[in-house]
């Protein structure tokens, strides 16, 4: 099989590089979103450590 002839893929090349897209984008969200999430979990982490020591520093004034 040529290299035109693979891309092409007869009538269903459509569905089948629609396929490939689709498949793409979720293996890339799988990999993109933890790591978005990691990164607001920590910075809500962060917030709530800050407050907790504003909150100290109230409690001692």
């Amino acid at each position: 099989m040529s290299l035109p002839g693979f891309l092409q893929m007869g009538r269903f090349s459509v569905f089948i590089w629609a396929a490939y897209g689709f498949a793409g984008l979720m293996v890339f969200l799988n990999i993109v979103q933890p790591l978005i999430q990691k990164r607001r979990v920590w910075e809500r982490l962060r917030r709530i450590r800050d407050d907790d020591e504003e909150d100290v520093h109230e409690e001692a004034e």
